[in-house]
């Protein structure tokens, strides 16, 4: 999920930037020079080094900056910075046989650090993405795109329910005291919580300067809401495993079929309880 989310991210934003922006084929380097960067850590590249040989090593570190630049490429090329783009390349290849110590480790803050660890790890792990979240809500109001508006939202809840994705250790889940219903209760309390705290401010603003449109902001954030309820009763449906093919597929065709929610929420609220009910006794 989280895949899709950052490739329908970057197209978006893409089209938003060089259709909107003079000068915005100089911000796309910027990233994948960035990591490229990042990767040509002295210790990381000694032990690729160990592993694979120094013939193998050159060939990994060119495709991995490859593969970062592809997407940016890709772009340059479609908006004709031709110049641009061959300069990217020659770049993150030359960090192929560039090297540097590391001495400096940063920790993103979170104010989720005292609670479940979903939106702790799921934050510092879409801390860039939040930001381009942010980014295209200034962007939306900048250019008065009421659109772009509700697509930054619909993004903010996709990002949130990315976090239930991440599969939690059953021991954490025995040591709570709740029962099933107790338990399900606080995490549904959690994610409302912690996702109004990352963009509730998004939605007032955009309801603020989307005045006429209120309406729409306040259903589709209502509907958010209901949909990151239901992302917690499909995570604990498949505990103590991963969210797997057979919800995903009953998760999209639900999308596709609205009404067919009045038998998957109940299915997945009395699988998730008959889940838990093994680990919390």
């Amino acid at each position: 999920m989280a895949w899709i989310i950052a490739i329908i991210t970057f197209i978006g934003l893409s089209i938003v930037l060089f259709n909107q922006y003079k000068y915005a084929e100089y911000l796309y380097p910027i990233f994948p020079i960035f990591f490229s960067f990042r990767l040509a850590d002295f210790k990381r590249k000694e032990f690729l080094k160990i592993c694979y040989g120094d013939r193998k090593f050159y060939l990994i570190r060119f495709l991995e900056n490859l593969l970062l630049s592809i997407p940016f490429l890709i772009c340059l090329i479609i908006y004709q910075h031709y110049e641009i783009a061959i300069s990217l390349f020659l770049v993150v290849t030359g960090f192929v046989f560039t090297q540097w110590r590391s001495g400096f480790h940063f920790i993103i803050p979170t104010p989720f650090q005292k609670y479940p660890f979903e939106f702790v790890v799921g934050f510092r792990k879409t801390f860039l993405m939040i930001a381009i979240i942010f980014a295209l809500t200034i962007i939306a109001i900048k250019v008065d795109n009421f659109y772009l508006g509700l697509f930054s939202i619909i993004l903010g809840f996709l990002t949130s329910m990315s976090y239930y994705s991440f599969i939690e250790d059953p021991f954490y889940v025995w040591s709570h005291i709740e029962k099933p219903r107790g338990f399900l209760l606080k995490k549904i309390q959690h994610i409302l919580i912690f996702n109004s705290l990352l963009y509730l401010p998004q939605t007032i603003a955009l309801s603020f300067f989307f005045y006429e449109n209120i309406y729409q902001i306040l259903i589709l954030y209502g509907i958010g809401n209901f949909f990151l309820v239901y992302i917690v009763f499909i995570k604990y449906a498949a505990f103590p495993n991963k969210i797997g093919l057979k919800e995903s597929i009953i998760l999209a065709v639900t999308i596709y079929f609205p009404p067919l929610i009045f038998i998957t929420l109940p299915y997945f609220y009395f699988q998730s309880l008959r889940s838990l009910s093994k680990v919390l006794k």
